[in-house]
């Protein structure tokens, strides 16, 4: 008698082997880990300094302001007086200026037209200065024609108009003479006037050696 044999179904077979197949195929395949996307790497740059231009500044150039100032010693000897080489004896007329004339007022007083006029001493002031000052320079009888009563320090670069530190007896003839003064106290203040030269230097020039200032810049006589 034949043992009895258990028939297996088709489809049970067919589910078996694919399993099986399945199974082996994943322990034949080995897992691969998943593969992170590769970023390229790009060195740091460096931050581009800009040069940037130092702003400039306009220099403006300050007014150079320059404070001159003179002024005539005072007055030392009223007799025995001596004019050395046509200029009067510094002793006895050093000069003197009027208060009232500066740098600052000057457009409205000497640099004016007929500004001398204006303040010159009346002549019964300035004949009895003249008699005094002849004989005090040892000119007693001389003629008072043939001198001026000069203003050492010109009316025309402020000048004391009366006072006797100022006023001298100067020749109209020979060497150093009023004629010859006139030119240089015309010519300083034109420069005076024009900014050329200051008011103090052409005062100090002018009671200190005025005939070396007319013959340094080759001026004539005025008439």
């Amino acid at each position: 008698m034949r043992p009895k044999t258990t028939s297996v179904p088709l489809h049970c077979m067919i589910v078996a082997i694919t399993l099986v197949v399945t199974a082996c195929s994943s322990a034949a395949v080995p897992a691969v880990a998943p593969v992170a996307p590769q970023v390229p790497t790009v060195p740091p740059v460096a931050p581009t300094e800009v040069p940037v231009a130092p702003i400039e500044t306009a220099v403006v150039p300050l007014p150079t302001v320059v404070v001159t100032t003179w002024a005539p010693a005072p007055r030392s000897k009223t007799t025995g007086c001596v004019s050395q080489g046509g200029l009067p004896d510094p002793a006895c007329t050093p000069g003197a200026i009027d208060p009232r004339v500066s740098i600052a007022t000057a457009a409205g007083t000497i640099c004016t037209s007929g500004y001398a006029a204006t303040v010159r001493p009346p002549v019964a002031v300035t004949d009895r200065i003249k008699r005094e000052q002849m004989a005090a320079y040892g000119l007693q009888g001389q003629p008072l024609s043939a001198y001026e009563l000069d203003h050492l320090i010109s009316l025309e670069l402020g000048g004391a108009p009366a006072d006797v530190a100022n006023l001298w007896p100067e020749p109209w003839t020979g060497d150093g003479n009023a004629h010859q003064k006139d030119a240089i106290e015309t010519h300083l203040k034109r420069g005076v006037c024009s900014g050329a030269v200051s008011l103090a230097d052409a005062q100090r020039m002018i009671a200190t050696d005025w005939l070396a200032v007319y013959r340094g810049n080759g001026l004539q006589p005025a008439p």
